[in-house]
């Protein structure tokens, strides 16, 4: 063996285990900054959009199989910190100013969500509210994940390792210990948790108190929809997709102004989501937009 080869690093940082271990070390390099820019005519703009909603669609499916993997193995409480990410990838308002910037400014849309994604993890994590400054820090894991689909990138490396290894990372996502080897990272998940404690990290309480649009506006919006398909502006399966999305908006067929809970209208959301996954349209325009890019009309 060359001297060259038994030359020594020394790596600092802070341990997240306890003890002494000795082992193969696998560096897990941070490449948020990685994100290419380029300008796009505007013949191409369709086609940025259909890729940016066909990354949408395959990060919310890997949140949903990542809160199904922790709900099975340590309970539903538990997976429910997945919650938060989902409402980032159905955020309209962070949806609209992409495609906002998008149009104004011409660029790849990759490049277009991690400059809006970021200004708006910026803004949270500044402000004087716990439960904000979380927020913060789910956008930023969902933004990561969603550059990787939009950039075709496989799931990182050290996620299929199976042999005993030393983990060297300047931070690892929620996302990233859930998809984790369960039986080798244990003694990391219960100092993370520590860590969040020491930072004064409190599970922000769920609102109990939405008050719901309920059945009126309910009606407003099926009548809407009638409308459209009236005119010839959507199809009879895009009623039913609409339906389902004005009932979870609504709170269902219920009395205007009922209080109702994050966790009622979830499920609501879920049982909607699963529901549709089911129909064979669903499923045919999830597999068109992934292998395509675009959106598919049926």
């Amino acid at each position: 063996m060359s001297d060259q080869s038994r030359e020594e690093y020394r790596l600092q940082g802070a341990g997240v285990s306890p003890g002494i271990a000795h082992g193969v070390i696998h560096v897990v390099r941070d490449d948020g900054d990685d994100v290419p820019r380029h300008t796009i005519k505007a013949s191409q703009i369709p086609d940025e959009i259909g890729r940016f909603e066909a990354a949408l669609i395959k990060t919310r499916m890997q949140i949903l199989e990542m809160q199904q993997r922790i709900a099975e193995s340590i309970g539903a409480k538990d997976a429910g910190i997945f919650d938060a990410h989902l409402l980032v990838v159905e955020d309209r308002t962070l949806i609209d100013e992409v495609l906002r910037k998008l149009d104004k400014d011409r660029c790849n849309v990759e490049w277009v969500f991690q400059e809006v994604a970021t200004s708006y993890a910026d803004t949270l994590s500044k402000i004087d509210d716990p439960y904000l400054r979380e927020r913060a820090l789910d956008i930023q894991d969902v933004t990561k994940r969603v550059i990787r689909n939009l950039l075709g990138k496989a799931p990182k490396p050290f996620l299929a390792l199976t042999d005993p290894h030393i983990l060297i990372a300047h931070n690892l996502t929620p996302s990233d210990t859930a998809m984790m080897n369960r039986e080798r990272v244990l003694s990391d998940s219960k100092a993370c948790a520590l860590d969040l404690v020491r930072a004064g990290y409190r599970p922000p309480a769920p609102r109990t108190d939405i008050p719901a649009p309920g059945e009126n506006i309910l009606a407003a919006l099926k009548m809407g929809v009638h409308l459209m398909r009236q005119g010839e502006y959507i199809t009879e399966y895009e009623v039913k997709l609409a339906t389902k999305i004005a009932e979870v908006l609504c709170g269902g067929n219920i009395t205007p102004g009922t209080p109702v809970s994050e966790q009622y209208i979830l499920d609501l959301e879920r049982e909607g989501f699963k529901s549709l996954c089911g129909e064979k349209k669903t499923q045919e325009r999830i597999q068109y937009t992934l292998k395509t890019g675009k959106t598919l009309r049926n």
